[in-house]
């Protein structure tokens, strides 16, 4: 029950000497506000049809890319077939149907290698999906859950009490294990009726989610290491193709990162429907 207290002393002196190991960036302006840290429950919100899959996929793939690391996906939502030709033309930034047989499976290997899914035909409980994940005889530096709210809720458990023991499994299972978790979230019914006033450069289209817009409310950002808010004005004529990226809470700062200032995202542009660019860098480039 008790901590001996020599267990933190490696930590200390690196904050003494100001060494303390910095979370990983991928390369761009991002890295100001988000690192990828072991061990981390980073929740993620955004309203439904505004690309948060199509990016969240990018980011994995740069830490892939970039440093090696290697993710499991349960995307009850999406196809697997989607998610495999959506990693595949991000990474090649060319359509498959622009690749050559020896491209495609060039890419298909880097992609198989570094990815894996898991069946969305089955309905699991939290408890369960998490022992079945544990008995997989392979380390993951992360996994992504997309959405949230695929799991069964048990019978006599409301859903208040279910998130709460959701989010508290999940936290355990990532420090246990050194695993981040990236947890998709939709958003609540009123937050999809908050519209930009009159005269607002987007007026009459939807706000960018805050915290307490996540299903379920604030209690996902109080259990939470890292949070975003990942939005896009779809239905802009010009501004559609860049997603914000607002990073809402950081809880471990001296690793790296940063919330973003209020209302001054990190904007990615997406380039011919196959690459995102931050200030002009495509860090799988």
């Amino acid at each position: 029950m008790i901590i001996n207290h020599r267990e933190n002393d490696e930590f200390l002196e690196q904050a003494r000497l100001n060494k303390i190991p910095q979370g990983l960036g991928i390369n761009n302006n991002l890295d100001n506000h988000l690192r990828f840290k072991k061990g981390q429950f980073c929740v993620i919100i955004g309203h439904a049809n505004t690309g948060k899959t199509f990016w969240v996929l990018f980011y994995l793939l740069c830490l892939s890319k970039l440093h090696k690391k290697k993710h499991l996906i349960y995307s009850a939502e999406n196809s697997i077939n989607g998610l495999k030709r959506n990693l595949i033309e991000l990474y090649a930034a060319k359509q498959i149907k622009n690749q050559t047989p020896k491209e495609l499976e060039n890419n298909k290997a880097f992609i198989e290698e570094h990815f894996d899914f898991i069946d969305q035909k089955k309905m699991w409980d939290i408890s369960e999906f998490m022992q079945s994940v544990q008995a997989i005889n392979k380390k993951y530096d992360s996994i992504m859950i997309d959405p949230i709210n695929s799991f069964k809720r048990p019978r006599g458990v409301n859903s208040h009490e279910q998130d709460y023991e959701t989010a508290s499994k999940l936290r355990l299972y990532a420090k246990k294990f050194q695993t981040t978790i990236y947890v998709c979230m939709h958003c609540s019914t009123e937050a999809l009726r908050k519209v930009h006033p009159a005269k607002h450069q987007y007026e009459g289209l939807p706000i960018r989610p805050n915290a307490a817009d996540a299903e379920g409310g604030g209690k996902w950002q109080n259990r939470a290491d890292d949070m975003i808010s990942i939005h896009r004005q779809v239905s802009h004529a010009t501004d559609w193709m860049y997603t914000q990226i607002h990073v809402l809470k950081v809880k471990e700062t001296q690793s790296g990162g940063c919330p973003t200032i209020h209302n001054n995202p990190v904007l990615f542009k997406l380039e011919r429907g196959l690459a995102f660019t931050c200030e002009g860098v495509n860090s799988l480039q």
